[in-house]
């Protein structure tokens, strides 16, 4: 089997929003047709106290200010159910977590409506060249214009048989200058060489506006926001490297490869 990646011309909006949506997005990505209803919450919401709805107020505000969510900024009250169900204090990761569930307690709420400006890089998931492909294509929807990317044919590379150890070459054109990543990357996981990459480049655009990302359990979030709201969101939440969760510019931290998260 051969890698060989070429870079798709559609801007791919695909993302996976929460357990609830994972199957069938992979049902999709296998070509079979989704019959089954989407599952929504019956009988009473959870109850979110008092005091953890003020904290679910405030870390929504706050990424708000800062241009996480687009075109719209949800409700906070839409993450209450959610959060009622997280035995955990409230930080973005808490709500990046119940976005992606708004539609399971509030039948109707599009999560989509909110995350024109958020992806997600999944952590454990396969490799393939299609996923590679929409990555890139997520990171040029999400620099609004900033990166324009168009696709070379790189040389194939063989997949080994028997290792999981994938040795990956993607080349593609950013912003009119070559551009060539060679990595041993990982069947199953994900490596950030393709981010960090796309990242500095969007640095030298000098947009206003930066690839960022908070890292969880299941990936990467991935933002393009103005320039200086990482230190603000991280100081106006105390967040910090060695807590749950923190922002991060994504040109500022090593690549990655072969499953190796930070």
């Amino acid at each position: 089997m051969a890698l060989l990646l070429a870079l798709a011309g559609a801007v791919y909006k695909g993302w996976i929003p929460g357990p609830l949506e994972r199957a069938g997005q992979v049902a999709r990505k296998q070509g079979v047709a989704r019959t089954s209803a989407p599952v929504h919450h019956k009988g009473a919401l959870p109850e979110l106290l008092p005091s953890r709805q003020a904290d679910v107020r405030r870390v929504v505000r706050v990424m708000a200010e800062h241009g996480v969510f687009a075109p719209e900024v949800p409700d906070a009250a839409l993450f209450y159910p959610g959060v009622a169900e997280m035995d955990e204090s409230v930080k973005p990761d808490t709500i990046l977590a119940a976005l992606g569930e708004l539609d399971y307690y509030h039948p109707g709420t599009d999560p989509a409506r909110f995350m024109a400006n958020l992806v997600m890089l999944e952590s454990d998931a396969e490799q393939y060249p299609e996923y590679l492909r929409e990555q890139i294509a997520d990171l040029e929807r999400l620099a609004g214009g900033a990166l324009q990317v168009s696709g070379i044919a790189p040389d194939s590379m063989p997949w080994p048989a028997d290792e999981w150890a994938v040795p990956t070459r993607v080349a593609m054109i950013v912003n009119g200058d070559p551009l060539t990543l060679t990595y041993n990357g990982h069947v199953k996981y994900a490596s950030t060489h393709i981010q960090h990459a796309l990242a500095l480049r969007l640095d030298a655009a000098k947009a206003g506006r930066r690839f960022a990302w908070l890292w969880t359990d299941q990936g990467a979030w991935i933002s393009a926001l103005p320039d200086g709201a990482v230190e603000a969101l991280n100081a106006a939440l105390k967040l910090t490297p060695k807590g749950r969760c923190c922002w991060e510019w994504v040109s500022d931290a090593e690549p990655v490869a072969a499953g190796d998260i930070p």
